[in-house]
């Protein structure tokens, strides 16, 4: 097997830089198991790992045109590989680094980086032998079938696979043009008036500091909400769970993209017209805010990400359990008391003596409360146990307190 090659070295690295063709790959490239352990054990525990983890790889080929894969870092020993570089020469520029490299046959290669990639190529295969002429960038080394050398070909395989920056969710928003929700959140952070300007904040978490007067919440919780928007859309049609994710894998029709950016936009607009604090946000001039809304005081719930996501959540249960509309639902629910300062946030997702949110509040918990606020009939018995009791614990409360809690809750629920 002959192929073009660009040759480098990096450290004590020396280096092959080509291309291979999906059925060379599966013919050529072996498992990664006995060449860089020395224990049998050791090696099926890697192989499992990668063959269970190789089905979504092999639908993004099957089912992705627009395909590509960064480069498989492949390792090669035994045989007799054998270089011949080219003088290349264009104008004043001349390099022998370019070449061609031949492999006998009787090479043992296998994937230091992208195992994962090369399983999924195989499988690939096997369902669709058209794909064998296509071709995947390689990256060639030479591993020493010693004791040292296995060493070192473990740390390179350590190096490019434990220490590799995972994408973040940041990135996921601004970039991808596979992820409804990622596509659909850029859409509504851009052109709706509730996250327009500086209404949403960009930054590496949800929370937004309480010095932050004017933003209403962060593009990760937007992002988050939309995805929750999505799930249940999806549950609404019938939609199974795989086929949910792979709608955030493999971009949809654009009648599907433009029909989810209408819901979950008329989703924002019933929101924002039908719950009276963000009514009023949204008609003060930016520059005109206060900070009645977030403050190291308090504020509105619905300024705090970790209590808006559970209301979005909040909304859609009693919608679902009260057999009512989207927008009756956003009604009702937007009734609640929403100064976190009191009763009954105050000292359980507020609290009072560190003057900020409980980071370790229940989320289930603080969406059922929500919806006991609204109708305590919907809930169950045993959920209005487990709030009652979750309450007491967070307040450090015994169990003959138990009604007394029951009650005020009755109580702020009366007035909405």
């Amino acid at each position: 097997m002959k192929f073009a090659a660009i040759k480098g070295q990096m450290g004590i690295w020396r280096y092959y830089v080509s291309a291979l063709s999906f059925g060379e790959i599966a013919k050529y490239v072996s498992p990664i198991t006995k060449e860089i352990s020395n224990s049998d054990s050791y090696s099926n525990l890697l192989q499992r790992a990668i063959t269970n983890n190789v089905s979504s790889i092999t639908d993004y080929l099957l089912l992705q045109p627009e395909r590509m894969f960064n480069a498989l870092v492949l390792a090669v020993y035994d045989g007799n590989p054998e270089w011949s570089e080219l003088d290349v020469e264009v104008e004043d520029y001349r390099t022998f680094s370019v070449g061609v490299l031949e492999l006998t046959g009787d090479e043992i290669i296998f994937p230091v980086d992208g195992q994962h990639r090369v399983a999924g190529i195989k499988d690939a295969l096997k369902k669709d032998s058209s794909l064998a002429n296509e071709k995947v960038p390689i990256i060639l080394i030479g591993h020493q079938n010693t004791l040292e050398g296995k060493r070192r070909t473990r740390r390179l395989f350590s190096t490019l696979n434990r220490r590799a920056k995972r994408v973040n969710e940041n990135e996921i928003i601004a970039l991808d043009e596979d992820d409804l929700v990622a596509i659909t959140t850029r859409e509504i952070a851009e052109n709706h008036k509730l996250f327009s300007g500086e209404r949403l904040v960009d930054c590496a978490t949800k929370n937004i500091p309480s010095t932050n007067n004017i933003a209403f919440t962060s593009i990760l919780t937007l992002y988050e909400i939309t995805k929750i928007i999505y799930t249940e859309k999806c549950l609404e049609k019938g939609i199974s769970k795989a086929k949910q994710e792979k709608g955030l894998l493999y971009r949809p029709s654009d009648d599907v993209v433009e029909e989810f950016i209408l819901e979950v936009n008329k989703f924002w607009d019933t929101f924002m017209t039908n719950i009276p604090s963000i009514k009023e946000y949204i008609s003060i001039d930016i520059q005109n805010l206060d900070h009645k809304y977030r403050s190291v005081e308090g504020g509105n719930l619905l300024f705090r990400p970790i209590a808006l996501s559970q209301f979005v959540l909040a909304i859609f249960e009693c919608k679902k359990r009260m057999q009512i509309t989207i927008e009756e639902a956003i009604t009702r629910i937007g009734k609640i008391p929403m100064e976190i300062s009191k009763s009954p946030w105050k000292n359980l997702l507020w609290l009072e003596e560190r003057g900020n949110i409980n980071g370790r509040v229940k989320k289930k918990d603080l969406k059922l409360l929500m919806m006991f606020l609204v109708d305590e009939t919907i809930l169950s018995e045993k959920e209005t146990e487990e709030l009652v009791q979750y309450i007491m614990g967070v307040r450090d409360l015994d169990a003959t307190e138990y009604d007394s809690i029951l009650e005020m809750l009755r109580e702020v629920a009366s007035k909405n």
